[in-house]
């Protein structure tokens, strides 16, 4: 008598925290059992707090995206070609390829090919091209970093109208157009309070350490204190950690957690040198553990950033410290943050 085989059972679907196409296509995540783990990981971090990690809705036009350079000419001919929808597609997707390529911390850095350059501004010649279209083009031959549209930035900063020099200082802050650190440190002034924080937001983004001097000033005058946290971390100098600490220590909770993200941030730079800089990261592993073994209240988002500088400063994270310190109730969820911070990014 013949045996009959037990039907097998269908796979249970991912948990879908980003699409299946996502994991395979951008990161490469060929195995079933690579993506599930990716997903358990991106699910914990939105469970901790959305704001580490809000969900991503894939971009019509991200097989152009993750081809690099070789994606450009698919999205040069819908510009030139596309409907209205794909124009601002292929030109958003487009800001994200030069956003790439000339990333400052790229060894192969190729930066963006002059067709890419010469076409954008053509289209800016379009009589047709209304004012937001016109900035979205602005906008990406800044990412670009085109010369002249940041040089005319450069000379927008001057201009009396406070809107006109916050676009500017984002537009410099997007070409990381470090010619404009100086003139943009002397802005952060409590009289410049609405384009003040574009412009602290664009000197993060130039990393240039000669303009932490007037951030300090801005913390000390207890102005744009988020803003300015963020913007010191960047910069990422060992030096700026004195000036941080007192935000830990006895800032309001949004200050406190900007700080602790600020101090990730720095620490990154510095995470291959636990023997020289031993004795800071004592103090700092003895003031984080204090924080989180109490009863402060701290965010989620806090204490991921503050298990983060843990991490790159050499800190063993298993499961059960990091299910206790960021206050998981899932071991599965636990599991899988711990391995992020295993690896330290």
């Amino acid at each position: 008598m013949a045996v009959k085989k037990k039907p097998e059972r269908a796979p249970e679907p991912l948990l879908q925290a980003l699409p299946e196409e996502t994991w395979r296509d951008l990161f490469g995540l060929a195995k079933r059992a690579d993506r599930e783990f990716g997903d358990k990981v991106v699910t914990a971090l939105q469970k901790i707090d959305r704001g580490l990690l809000p969900p991503a809705a894939p971009h019509p036009y991200e097989q152009h995206i993750a081809a690099g350079v070789h994606g450009v000419t698919p999205l040069l001919e819908l510009i030139n070609t596309g409907t209205e929808r794909e124009w601002f597609n292929a030109l958003d997707a487009l800001a994200h390829v030069c956003f790439a390529l000339t990333a400052d911390d790229r060894d192969d850095r190729i930066g963006v090919p002059d067709v890419v350059i010469s076409r954008l501004r053509g289209q800016l010649k379009r009589p047709d091209l209304s004012a937001d279209h016109q900035a979205l083009v602005v906008k990406t031959l800044a990412i670009a970093r085109d010369p002249g549209v940041l040089h005319e930035q450069l000379h927008r900063l001057a201009d009396a109208d406070p809107g006109v020099v916050a676009s500017a200082a984002r537009l410099l802050g997007l070409g990381r157009y470090k010619p404009a650190a100086r003139v943009l440190r002397e802005l952060i002034s409590p009289e410049r309070f609405y384009e003040s924080r574009a412009v602290i937001w664009a000197l993060g983004e130039l990393g240039d350490p000669e303009v932490l001097p007037a951030l300090y000033r801005a913390l000390a005058q207890a102005f744009r204190v988020v803003d300015t946290a963020i913007a010191i971390g960047k910069i990422g100098q060992l030096s700026s950690v004195g000036q941080l600490t007192p935000l830990v220590l006895s800032g309001a909770d949004e200050q406190r957690d900007a700080a602790w993200r600020a101090m990730a941030m720095i620490l990154d730079h510095h995470r291959n040198e636990q023997k020289p800089l031993a004795e800071l990261f004592s103090t700092l592993k003895g003031l984080i553990e204090a924080q989180l073994g109490s009863d402060m209240a701290l965010s989620g988002s806090t204490r991921f950033h503050m298990l983060l500088c843990l991490a790159r400063m050499g800190s063993p994270l298993d499961p059960a410290r990091v299910r206790r310190y960021l206050q998981l109730g899932i071991d599965d969820d636990a599991v899988g943050v711990a391995s992020l911070f295993q690896k330290r990014r």
